[in-house]
């Protein structure tokens, strides 16, 4: 699954997301997170009648049709079965995004032990998702998206049976053409996605509690200086 990841977003970053996704990405401040959590903002890059740019959302799907907001976030959604249930089916067709992070965090068990898993060549991961647009009882509108998770790969076994849906480079076109939208060609892209080069290393309990939010919530345990809240 994924339940936690980092998103701190560089000048750089930024200039790299631009020339890699081909979108259009606003100047306004991003607000960083080193330990973003469930309902919490995030951005995202989405496609609309061709047109490439990032938006923000609240991490925990919630699907238009819906009358009020589920009782609890639907942060992940199965990519098995993602064409089949009615809360994901039609963004998944429609409303595809790319959510890039810095790496992501999993607790392995027994004894809840976290971990940060990052890519291998210290550069972003861009993860698997699909967005939705509610409207409250007030007239306001909330965007929103769920990271698409995965069977874990070789590496991330040790830790977890599921893993975020990450995007290679060839893979970046159709995901975000959103006039791509046949559901049998669709789930074929979701099974021929290559494996990602990842590392990770253990980390604080810190990263537990969702109010601790610093850069060195991501070091490697032992590295970090009496941060262990």
């Amino acid at each position: 699954m994924c339940g936690r990841f980092a998103q701190v977003l560089t000048h750089d970053h930024l200039l790299k997301l631009q020339k890699e996704l081909n979108a259009t990405i606003s100047s306004e401040q991003l607000e960083i997170s080193y330990n973003v959590a469930p309902t919490q903002q995030v951005m995202a890059i989405v496609s609309k009648d061709g047109i490439r740019y990032n938006g923000f959302f609240r991490w925990g799907l919630i699907p238009s049709w819906m009358k009020s907001m589920p009782k609890t976030p639907l942060i992940n959604v199965r990519s098995e079965t993602i064409h089949e249930k009615p809360s994901f089916k039609a963004s998944f067709i429609r409303r595809r995004a790319i959510v890039p992070a810095n790496g992501f965090f999993e607790w392995q068990a027994p004894g809840k032990i976290p971990h940060y898993i990052y890519p291998a060549d210290g550069g972003l991961l861009y993860m698997g998702a699909i967005y939705d647009l509610w409207e409250s009882d007030d007239g306001s509108y909330v965007p929103s998206l769920g990271i698409i998770t995965t069977e874990a790969n070789e590496l991330m076994l040790p830790l977890h049976h599921r893993m975020p849906l990450i995007l290679p480079p060839d893979a970046y076109d159709p995901w975000l053409n959103d006039s791509f939208q046949d559901l049998n060609a669709l789930r074929g892209l979701l099974l021929s996605f290559s494996e990602p080069k990842l590392q990770y290393h253990r980390v604080s309990t810190a990263v537990n509690k969702v109010a601790n939010n610093f850069a060195d919530i991501v070091k490697e345990y032992g590295a970090q200086e009496d941060i262990f809240i």
